[in-house]
């Protein structure tokens, strides 16, 4: 994968990842992001649809091409990077989170967003706002804040929220 990115060659390999585990893959490659997975950004050869995530652990067989692939004209892995909460990539929402006042000092201290605006309420309770996409991810996160945090916008995130707690409470409900 590095020789592909230092060389602006395309890569080939095998994704067993995504809703057709097994195909063979060339992408162009254009950056690695590292964090509680790691991943290969890149652009599907042919497919028209920007750069996107796909997980080093389930890339097997890599390949360097030797055919010309350059990201994208002016793409920055830190403004992709950014776009996000986490990891994950998908449609970009406003998200207004109010911190409780029990939840405040962890809140102040605690980065959601690289470009969060924090705002201190009157009751000693605490509004992130930011612009982001990985709502399952950022769902996910939410839940080390238990009944701290309140989602306020969009609402995308307080249905995903909302199913990841009826599966969650599924399997550790008993009767």
């Amino acid at each position: 994968m590095r020789e592909g990115l230092k060389s602006l060659s395309t890569l080939r390999f095998r994704y067993e990842g995504g809703s057709t585990p097994g195909r063979v893959r060339e992408v162009i490659p254009c950056g690695i992001l590292f964090g509680r997975s790691n991943y290969l950004v890149a652009e599907e050869v042919g497919a028209g649809a920007g750069p996107r995530n796909w997980r080093l652990d389930r890339i097997f067989d890599v390949e360097v091409t030797g055919a010309p692939g350059a990201p994208p004209e002016g793409f920055s892995l830190q403004a992709y990077a950014d776009e996000s909460f986490g990891i994950y990539q998908d449609d970009t929402h406003d998200v207004v989170l109010r911190i409780l006042p029990e939840g405040r000092e962890d809140a102040v201290r605690w980065r959601f967003h690289a470009r969060q605006k924090v705002e201190t309420q009157a009751d000693g309770g605490t509004i992130v706002r930011f612009r982001a996409s990985g709502m399952r991810e950022l769902a996910w996160h939410l839940f080390t804040w238990g009944d701290k945090v309140e989602i306020l916008a969009p609402e995308a995130l307080s249905e995903m929220m909302a199913g990841e707690l009826a599966a969650a409470l599924r399997v550790h409900v008993r009767n």
